[in-house]
């Protein structure tokens, strides 16, 4: 976009009210009620958020079994050959860089702070009223990567994917407007760009995304805050992590404030080399038969249990287990897919649908899934072998489990300034993305032509979602990040469910809504 085109885009986009104020207010009241009086704070958050998954767990697990299932149809349909912008459409990103964005901005901070430390958990606390798997026991490791491939691979990136592949077909060719609301139209049909109804979709969206941000940014304040405190010990706390917060803020407006094809393909491009070093590391130094023979026989019984474990509620047995991790994941994924779905629709232009979810579905899967089989399974490694005591590191925080597991290993603290800015540049790719969308969808003006949304709306939104998260691990702690995307994916799940619905519209009368044609 050369610059007479930015001058008038910052000239002709306005405001959008009602979709920026009723979250923006909602948000603003709740950090400023936990300031106010963090009792009462805390006594609204945890009963709401046991409301959530004692009473809705079962509807985002049937929702996510249920996404697999459309986006496999829609792959081996005619409407997966359809091209995202016409026929003639051409991409406007290389496939390296398209893949880079992609898997960064889903990735994010999310597999580093979890990666490490998720498999501890249901080895060290697994659901023994659920599956009879006793604690620290062989069979524990086992269910700990058969939950890590169920967490991070197919469900999630599925979706993310179909909003994505609804968005990028009504956007480009549809050509209608850049809005939530065009995720969900095949379905609920035109009264959906009503100003009003528009407006009250992307207000939605907008509430939703903070919450995952939120939650995603208050991970990276605790994994990085970690990695300072084992690299110059000093105290891993909520005055660090405000400190990180206020860096990492600044830096995701520099970012996101430069635009899609400067700041976030540069970063992703560092990202995913940062990314390949680590994994090589970790494979070099630690037991490599020892990874891919567990994680070979998880993957068994990953595939074996697929449709059980994707909807187990653990109601039956009374268990909080699959409301407190399945439940999270869920709800986590999807507060993030109606925005990052706008995001990967966006950049899709001149791709197929097939190829769209060739690329979120397979390929970004299966990266993830390489990337659990080596952090996972070193850190499970670490621990069996005696080499650091993992458990006793997930005792005092989960954020302390990646450290360590590198300072375990044969070189391994050399390695954790990586893995410190590995966090940092990911945290910034992933809010980055989502900043441009949730300024985009904030204002009227936004157009294939002229993209770019005004620098302050990416800066409110990134300071919102910045302050929220801080704001719930200072106050609830790591739980207070599963609290957090418990709220926003109740909400997102509402337009997840209709984008699915959307989806199967398309697969099945897509040439009705196409006028590239």
């Amino acid at each position: 976009m050369d610059k007479k085109q930015k001058t008038l885009n910052e000239t002709t986009v306005k405001l959008r009210k009602l979709a920026f104020f009723p979250p923006f207010i909602i948000l603003i009241v709740f950090v400023t009620v936990s300031i106010w009086n963090q009792e009462t704070f805390l006594g609204i958050i945890n009963t709401i958020n046991n409301w959530i998954i004692g009473n809705l767990g079962w509807a985002a697990s049937v929702l996510a079994l249920v996404i697999v299932i459309v986006l496999v149809w829609a792959a081996f349909s005619d409407f997966g050959k359809v091209r995202i912008g016409g026929k003639d459409a051409k991409p406007e990103l290389s496939t390296f860089h398209w893949f880079t964005i992609v898997l960064c901005t889903t990735m994010a901070a999310g597999i580093l702070f979890w990666g490490p430390g998720e498999p501890i958990a249901p080895f060290l606390y697994p659901p023994t009223e659920l599956y009879d798997i006793e604690a620290k026991s062989p069979q524990a490791m086992k269910f700990a990567m058969e939950t890590m491939f169920l967490h991070w691979t197919v469900v999630p990136y599925a979706i993310y994917t179909l909003p994505s592949i609804v968005f990028a077909f009504m956007y480009y060719n549809a050509k209608k407007p850049f809005s939530i609301a065009s995720e969900v139209s095949p379905l609920l049909g035109e009264r959906v760009y009503r100003k009003k109804w528009m407006q009250v979709i992307d207000a939605i969206t907008l509430f939703s995304i903070s919450c995952g941000m939120a939650g995603s940014v208050a991970q990276a304040f605790m994994n990085i805050s970690g990695g300072i405190s084992n690299l110059i010990g000093i105290p891993s706390n909520a005055k660090l992590w405000l400190i990180v917060g206020i860096v990492l803020g600044v830096t995701v407006v520099c970012s996101a404030i430069s635009g899609i094809q400067r700041g976030l393909k540069m970063l992703s491009n560092v990202n995913v080399i940062g990314f390949g070093i680590f994994l090589l590391f970790l494979l070099v130094m630690s037991n490599a038969s020892f990874l891919f023979n567990l994680s070979t026989e998880s993957l068994g019984g990953f595939a074996g249990t697929f449709i059980e474990r994707i909807l187990i509620t653990g109601k039956s047995v009374g268990s909080q287990w699959p409301q407190w991790w399945t439940t999270f994941y869920w709800f986590s994924w999807m507060s993030w897919a109606p925005t990052s779905g706008a995001f990967m629709g966006q950049i899709a232009k001149g791709r197929t649908v097939k190829e769209m979810i060739s690329m979120y579905v397979v390929v970004c899967a299966t990266i993830s899934g390489l990337w659990m089989v080596i952090v996972s399974g070193t850190a499970l490694w670490v621990n069996h072998a005696g080499l650091a005591d993992l458990t006793s590191a997930y005792e005092v925080g989960v954020e302390n489990v990646p450290y360590a597991m590198l300072s375990g290993l044969s070189g391994g603290t050399m390695v954790i300034p990586l893995f410190v800015i590995l966090i940092f540049l990911s945290t910034v790719t992933a809010c980055d993305s989502n900043a441009i969308v949730m300024a985009g969808i904030s204002t009227n003006g936004i157009s294939p032509d002229s993209p770019e949304s005004p620098k302050w709306l990416k800066i409110v939104w990134t300071a919102i979602a910045m302050g929220v998260g801080y704001v719930m691990i200072a106050s609830v702690g790591v739980d207070g990040v599963k609290i957090i995307a418990n709220f926003g994916g109740m909400f997102a799940a509402l337009i997840i469910a209709a984008a699915a619905g959307s989806l199967i519209v398309l697969i099945k009368r897509h040439k009705k809504y196409d006028i590239t044609e």
